[in-house]
């Protein structure tokens, strides 16, 4: 079997990958460097003609000498080798990497795959790393740029060394305080309103932004939660729900206000040493109270750099101390058991209120958990009050739910040929500049023509205008591309074939889903299923969305099902499942009623 690679027309790679990474990111507002990096970016890709495909890692801390929480660069190398991608453009070499050695994994890939890596930002456009010298200089380009990183790597390192050392917290202060000129912590004076619909505003303490709005300190929020763990016998979760049901705001890391839960009253209760003044070695995620040996009532607290009560912050550490316990160690746990829609299925009352407030981060889904009984239920996120009475379901019951979804997915096969003209129509609609093309037509031309330049080729080496080296190369490429044109498939033979997929794909999940292992119908859940959303009080799926493989065909089954002039009749007037009637939002039917879908529209667009 040939080695080289299947041939591709130039006129077939028009993508350019774009690529753009800021170290990190403060705020919303810190976007300086990406929108110069997108516009250098934009800039070449019109000059090349190519279309850019945006790829960036610009949210929080983005470091170029790791790629592990780069998604955006992850993604970026899953298309690096696809037959339509033309160029790799980043603004420069530090956006990619810096270390040395995946620069250099990088150009042997970059080789392989025949794609060019073009530089945006002014002057560097000249690089060309396909030949010898220009990788020479872009070797030394990223020795010196791992050199850069690992200095400042270091320098950062001693100086935190050197803060802990003065008694001065790292990174973010503590909930509820904030640092003075001298890098100590104080108590913060910011806070946020809570206004009479249920939202949290940030402002000013002296300015309400309507009548009956209260104003909730951070400050006092920290203190309430130390206080209420201290005199009281609830743990984090309860004390979440109460801060929630009496309205007290917390912060995230770009200081917008939103309800507090679990985590956050972990976190607070789990600083009590930086409250008190003390920076200890961990950060408080990591020390457990088990583990500590020295004696809490000789902790050295520090009375005047201290932001709460010693004796609050101590009673709080004893506490904790005293309610800590060391779990068993049993090894492997290999009991676990695989819940089928975890992190796929959304709380739809948390959803409603994070749409109503427009604030994604309100949005939770549902975990797993055994009850004390042994049942397998699936549970409200810890530690959020949604408007939700019922906090957890019996795992069957969601699963039946979802098994009876998938029955109502299915179509019959004599849909198939009607969903493949609708979708035909579609595309001529949304794309009518194709509308005049016969897909086979051109297809038979592109042959044609490359039989006559074989023709050609042949011919002209008889006479002796050409040598054989240049006759093989001239058949070899004609050949390639004859297979290339022989193995493309029309439209219409794709879409029949990617929506037979789907439907088989459909029809065996319906069929097998009772019977499956929990692993298999895991698996089977998340390939399909992009979310859904479940509502607890009720008890029943509410709305979904399928991947986006899937999401054509539920879309063309929902036209058919709507009363498409194409529909096919119904054979069995005694069954209505698949009767032509008005929906609304091109609904399915329910599993109770009536169920909208959302069609191509995410939970929240980008």
């Amino acid at each position: 079997m040939s080695s080289k690679k299947s041939f591709v027309p130039p006129s077939a790679r028009t993508v350019a990958l774009c690529y753009i990474r800021q170290s990190y990111t403060r705020n919303p507002d810190d976007m300086d460097s990406p929108e110069r990096q997108k516009a250098n970016i934009q800039a070449l890709c019109d000059r090349y003609g190519w279309t850019p495909e945006w790829y960036i890692d610009a949210d929080g801390h983005k470091s170029g000498r790791d790629i592990r929480n780069r998604t955006g660069w992850l993604e970026l190398e899953n298309r690096l080798d696809d037959p339509d991608v033309a160029a790799l453009v980043p603004n420069d070499l530090s956006r990619m990497h810096r270390k040395s050695w995946r620069i250099g994994q990088l150009l042997d890939r970059l080789d392989e795959s025949e794609v060019r890596l073009v530089f945006a930002a002014p002057g560097k456009e000249a690089l060309d790393a396909s030949t010898p010298m220009g990788r020479l200089v872009i070797t030394f380009m990223a020795l010196q740029d791992e050199s850069y990183a690992n200095d400042i790597s270091e320098r950062a390192k001693e100086s935190a060394d050197f803060r802990k050392k003065q008694g001065k917290t790292m990174g973010l202060p503590p909930f509820g305080t904030t640092r003075d000129e001298d890098g100590y912590l104080i108590p913060d004076s910011e806070g946020a309103w809570l206004l009479t619909d249920g939202r949290f505003e940030a402002g000013d303490p002296d300015d309400p932004p309507e009548t009956g709005a209260i104003w909730r300190s951070y400050y006092e929020c920290a203190l309430y939660m130390l206080t209420l763990y201290v005199e009281t016998d609830i743990g984090y979760e309860k004390i979440a729900y109460k801060l929630n049901d009496e309205g007290w705001p917390f912060c995230d890391r770009s200081g917008v206000p939103r309800p507090p839960d679990r985590e956050d009253v972990r976190r607070v209760l789990g600083a009590w040493p930086e409250y008190g003044g003390v920076v200890m070695g961990e950060k408080a995620k990591d020390r457990r109270a088990y583990e500590e040996e020295f004696d809490l009532d000789e902790f050295p607290f520090l009375p005047d750099r201290a932001v709460y009560d010693i004796d609050l912050l101590r009673a709080v550490a004893q506490r904790k101390r005293g309610r800590s316990r060391q779990p068993a160690d049993h090894g492997v746990n290999r009991k676990t058991y695989p819940y089928a829609l975890s992190n796929i299925t959304y709380c739809s009352h948390c959803l409603q209120r994070a749409e109503e407030q427009n604030d994604p981060r309100l949005k939770s889904t549902l975990g797993g958990m055994t009850s004390k009984k042994g049942e397998l239920r699936y549970r409200h996120k810890a530690g959020v009050s949604c408007g939700v009475t019922n906090r957890s379901v019996p795992c069957a019951d969601v699963e039946a739910d979802l098994g009876r979804l998938l029955h109502l997915l299915e179509v019959p096969p004599e849909w198939l040929p009607h969903m493949t003209e609708l979708a035909i129509q579609s595309d001529l609609v949304h794309k009518p500049d194709k509308g005049d093309k016969d897909p086979e037509k051109e297809k038979q031309q592109a042959i044609a023509l490359c039989n006559r330049r074989i023709d050609a080729a042949v011919i002209l080496f008889k006479e002796g205008r050409i040598d054989y080296d240049e006759y093989r190369d001239t058949v070899g490429r004609n050949e390639r591309e004859i297979a290339h044109w022989q193995a493309r498939t029309t439209d219409m033979e794709k879409i029949a074939l990617e929506l037979g997929m789907c439907m088989d794909i459909i029809s065996n999940m319906a069929r097998m889903w009772d019977t499956a292992s929990p692993e298999d119908r895991q698996g089977m859940a998340h390939n399909l299923f992009d979310y859904l959303t479940y509502d607890l009080d009720t008890r029943r799926i509410t709305d979904f969305r399928l991947k986006p493989w899937a999401d054509r065909f539920l879309i063309l089954r929902a036209r058919l099902y709507d009363g498409d002039p194409v529909m096919v009749p119904d054979d069995d007037p005694g069954d209505d499942e698949f009767e032509g009637e008005e929906k609304e939002n091109a609904g399915l039917q329910d599993l109770h009623t009536e169920m909208p879908h959302r069609g191509l529209e995410p939970l929240f667009p980008p």
